[in-house]
């Protein structure tokens, strides 16, 4: 599973790269996605490279941010341990958070929004101007660098 985070706004932006955007449920900056690895999504992961941050994050940073930011696909119900053994298959978010790094489920399919509307990065950020090789923040990170965007962002 890649964990997808849109870190640049619309302006001078392809039309083809708003609606890969789109497709990848990210439409604002600060959003978050969590996609399966499949060549489909590498592909449009690969076209959006230049607007968002992505990589493998572990499970325990997973759960972290699903229940800070987590959100029911209807309602405004906050997402607790209680929540997710109530409304899901599995008993607390830990849980829901090891399934889906091993790609066993989806948000959505857990009734659940595919979007996690973050904070903006606690501290800033390496810059969005950049990619990681460079000092800056967007495209391929290492689990390590995901988690600690992710982290900074909760």
């Amino acid at each position: 599973m890649r964990a997808l985070v849109q870190l640049r706004g619309e302006v001078n932006q392809a039309g083809a790269v708003e609606d890969t955007l789109e497709m990848l449920n990210l439409g604002r900056v600060n959003h978050a996605t969590f996609v399966p690895e499949t060549d489909a999504y590498a592909g449009m992961v690969t076209k959006v490279n230049d607007w968002v941050a992505h990589g493998e994050p572990s499970a325990e940073t997973v759960a972290t941010v699903l229940r800070r930011r987590g959100e029911p696909a209807e309602g405004d119900a906050d997402l607790t341990d209680e929540y997710v053994a109530e409304h899901t298959d599995y008993d607390d978010a830990d849980a829901l958070a090891e399934a889906l790094v091993a790609e066993e489920t989806t948000l959505q399919e857990q009734g659940l929004s595919p979007t996690l509307r973050l904070h903006p990065p606690r501290g800033g950020h390496g810059g969005i101007k950049h990619p990681t090789r460079e000092g800056g923040q967007l495209g391929k990170h290492d689990t390590a660098g995901i988690d600690d965007l992710l982290e900074a962002m909760r």
